[in-house]
This record gives structure tokens, sequence and C-alpha cells, in this order.
């Protein structure tokens, strides 16, 4: 058994999930000194890079609730494993290791710059760092990231994404990659918003406004919904919104998969405060509101349907 064998014309991204995915497999399936040799060398490749040790955990923890169950179980086989993969791969940070600063799921992050300025992340986001003596530049890879900005008439602070740029007046401001677009609120002052392949139809916005930003366009703006920023002290406020949207919102606060059966009732909307750090507290909450009910598959999967 070789774990870091790499096929030709593979990403470096794939690569490492494979390998991470073989060394388990592997380690499995030793016993008596193989496996201690095993271990030692899994433990090397592990020590070479964060990567491999995130990688690995991962995917240990997939085998793991797997193999939870009776003993009486077979043991998942190796094609068990890779389906799981192709199912979570989505939710896997690729995007992140990009980024000088990241969270996964349920997670908040926040960091002070050396101007005075702070950053708070959202679950799932990832950011980029670009200061220097001329400009502040934040690179939003993924995600969402919410700014206070310290005023230097100097150095102007944008938010970056692939489209466009939203570039604080003196403000607090959050911006969030979503379904193919970004979004800008503004919580204080204005921001003003530019779209990268049309400049000329650049907006400005007040607090209390936001607005939707593609490459050519940016939307008119609009009055934020109430409780917009909960989610910097771990609550998520929705206001009449589709069963769907809330569960996308809390899957990104909650590590695995969480999925919504087809036949869930059409027309489900929830108004109410969830907590984002306490998932199974929120689905509970949601199957007492809701005519839903919640199965969990493994620790790590789980699944809503109706009643």
């Amino acid at each position: 058994m070789t774990p870091w064998n790499r096929v030709p014309g593979m990403s470096e991204r794939a690569a490492l999930r494979d390998q991470a995915a073989d060394w388990v497999v592997a380690l499995h399936q030793a016993d008596g000194r193989e496996r201690a040799e095993l271990e030692r060398r899994c433990q090397a490749w592990q020590d070479q890079d964060e990567r491999h040790r995130t990688l690995f955990r991962q995917m240990q923890t997939l085998w793991n609730s797997l193999d939870a169950d009776p003993p009486r179980r077979a043991r998942p086989g190796l094609w068990v494993l890779w389906l799981l993969i192709g199912l979570i791969a989505w939710q896997l940070p690729w995007t992140l290791w990009r980024g000088d600063a990241h969270t996964g799921a349920g997670e908040r992050l926040v960091i002070d710059l050396d101007d005075g300025s702070r950053l708070t992340l959202d679950a799932g986001s990832a950011v980029r760092l670009d200061l220097n003596a001329d400009l502040r530049r934040v690179h939003l890879l993924r995600g969402r990231v919410f700014a206070r900005v310290a005023k230097d008439p100097n150095r102007p602070f944008q938010i970056v994404t692939r489209h466009g740029l939203a570039e604080a007046l003196g403000t607090e401001y959050s911006v969030r990659l979503v379904d193919g677009a970004t979004r800008v609120a503004v919580k204080e002052s204005s921001v003003r918003v530019t779209p990268a392949g049309h400049p000329s139809a650049a907006r400005v916005l007040r607090a209390g406004q936001g607005a939707t930003l593609t490459r050519r366009t940016v939307s008119p703006p609009a009055p934020l919904p109430p409780g917009g920023f909960e989610w910097r002290r771990g609550r998520l406020v929705f206001n009449d919104a589709p069963l769907s949207r809330v569960l996308d919102e809390l899957g990104r606060h909650r590590p695995g998969l969480l999925l919504a059966s087809p036949s869930l009732p059409e027309g489900l909307h929830f108004t109410g405060v969830l907590p984002a750090d306490d998932s199974d507290r929120a689905l509970a909450v949601l199957a007492d509101a809701l005519p839903v009910r919640v199965h969990r598959l493994t620790a790590y999967a789980v699944w809503v349907g109706g009643r």
C-alpha cells in the first residue's frame, strides 16, 4: 500500500484528499507491527503540512461515523468512503487554503488588524489580506466578513470579491459571497460599491442599506431586514424565510451534511431566532415550529423530512 500515490493530471488538492482517505483505509486494515509502522508514517505525513492533518481528521471522522453502529455490521468498504467523499467534497476547504485566515463549519473568528480595524469572519469563510502603506485590501474568498474600519484618510479600505469591491467611507459593514453574487450590507456610515466589469455603475450605500453586486451591476439600495448583523453574536434571525434558506444557513454552521427531503411540504416558512452555535437545538426548534421531522443518519449526516 502506498498512501501517497498521485494520479497523473490530478490537482494537488484532489491528490491530498485521496492521500488522506488512503491513510484512513490503510490504518483500519492493518494490524500488529504493520499498523505501528503505518501510524508512524502517517503521523510524519500529517506533520508535513497542516492541510494533511485537517484532511486526515475529516476522513477519519467520516469512517468512524460509518462504523459506530452495531459490531455485527460489516466494516464499510473503500467504495463507501469514496461515496461519502463525493457527497461532501463541496464542503471541504479547498478555497480556504488560499486564505490568510479562515473558519470552518460553526466557527467565527475575530481578527484585529495593525491599523486598529477589526474583521469578523462568519462560518465557512476565508480572507486574504493585502495591507501596505497605500491601501488596505481584504480579499473575500468565501463566506462572509464584517469590517469595523479604523479611519485612515491616506489608505483606502476595500473588501474585494470576484464581482467587484466595497470601499469603506469610514464605516462598519459586511460583505458576503452567495448565489453567484456579492451582497453588501452597511451598519454605519457609508460604502461605495463598484462592479469589477463596469466601474461607472458604482453606487454609494448608506447605513441600514444593502445591495447585490455582480461583475456588471449593483442593485438599487434596499432597506436591510432586522437582525442582519446578529450572526456575529451567534444568532441567526429569520423573518418569514423559506425553510430551504433556513436549512442552507444552518448547514453552514454544522459539520457534515444537513439534507432536506424532496418530499418536504411546499410553502414552509420560519420566523424566529436560531442559535448558530448549537445546530441540534436549532433543528429541535424547527421541528417544534413546523411540520418536519429530523432524522440523524450518523453524527455527521442529518436528514430533514416531513412528518
